[in-house]
């Protein structure tokens, strides 16, 4: 399994079977990488929209995958549905500039939803 995300919480942690992958990038770009994998056989392990926080609110996401055999097509829906739908709320709104505490916040919350998540599928 994989973790794909942009949340720097992340860089320091280290889980038995899930390699972390992190990269400089925006919401968006995070998205597209998750997608891209999917198209090359990987499954969505945890929902790309996870968590209330709108995609125009927050700045990091994190997602985990898995590796696959065949073309999930569940996956490649779910995956194409998120790029979708940011678009949609980064059109009507885009991300405030939020201060580094706020920032942090966010963060924090990736961070929580995701290893809750990894805890329950280890």
């Amino acid at each position: 399994m994989k973790l794909i995300t942009n949340n720097p919480k992340f860089k320091s942690e280290k889980y038995r079977d899930i390699d972390i992958e992190y990269y400089d990038a925006d919401y968006l770009d995070i998205l597209i990488k998750v997608r891209d994998l999917v198209y090359r056989n990987y499954e969505l392990v945890t929902h790309p929209l996870y968590g209330s926080v709108k995609p125009n609110e927050t700045i990091y996401r994190s997602v985990v995958i898995k590796e696959g055999n065949v073309l999930d097509l569940n996956s490649v829906n779910l995956a194409s549905e998120a790029i979708g739908t940011f678009e949609k709320f980064r059109k009507n709104r885009g991300v405030p500039n939020w201060t580094e505490s706020v920032r942090d916040d966010f963060s924090v919350i990736d961070h929580d939803l995701i290893s809750n998540a990894i805890k329950r599928i280890l």
